[in-house]
């Protein structure tokens, strides 16, 4: 008799994984950047983040632009399967975080793939929460064991240099900050480029982001 089998179908891919930088340099670029808090209201608890939305298509971060694209590259391509496609950066900011702050729960619209680089933490006192808003809600069982099978909320510890990416539909948020200095990372999004959907079909188009 053949083994029960779990297969997490339809599942949300998120790709962690770490990128080599002189992350110091970075840091020198990214002060000179204006910040504007997410909320006006309550700017106190909430994070800030850059004006400036096309970070990384500016001259000053190029090289950097270029490390992303590499483990984007396996995300897409190993993992995905997306070969038929080019994958461009639309918009990219930088997000700050002073002790107490946070944001709260959102998705990226008019995108495909988002990410986040962690520049500047402390040790497991950076976490990003994704929330798994299309889980049946109507029952709320309590589990034994948390699992990714099970969980309404799952949440991620970064570090320096780390790097993600997931579905920009995932909603997620910073977490509340309890780090002494200020948390620094830098968010992207991307769309694919080229042709879009089935071949010869009556909804393939042919997408370029300029």
């Amino acid at each position: 008799m053949k083994p029960p089998q779990i297969l997490p179908i339809f599942s949300k891919v998120i790709y962690v994984d770490y990128i080599d930088l002189n992350k110091d340099l970075i840091l020198e670029k990214i002060k000179s950047l204006n910040f504007v808090s997410i909320n006006q209201e309550n700017s106190e608890n909430f994070c800030s983040i850059s004006e400036n939305k096309r970070i990384l298509n500016t001259p000053e971060f190029n090289d950097l632009k270029e490390k992303i694209k590499i483990p984007l590259k396996k995300y897409v391509y190993d993992i995905l399967k997306y070969h038929n496609n080019e994958f461009k950066i639309t918009t990219s900011w930088v997000t700050k975080a002073k002790t107490n702050q946070q944001s709260l729960a959102h998705n990226h619209s008019n995108s495909f793939l988002s990410g986040v680089l962690y520049l500047k933490t402390e040790p497991k006192k950076a976490d990003i929460m994704f929330h798994n808003y299309s889980k049946n809600s109507s029952w709320l069982l309590e589990a034994s064991e948390y699992n990714i099978y099970n969980s309404h909320e799952f949440t991620l510890n970064m570090s320096e240099n780390l790097i993600i990416f997931f579905p920009s539909e995932l909603h997620h948020q910073v977490l509340n900050s309890n780090q002494k200095n200020e948390r620094i990372s830098l968010a992207f999004n991307f769309s694919p480029i080229g042709k879009v959907g089935m071949k010869n079909s009556d909804g393939e188009i042919n997408f370029n982001c300029s």
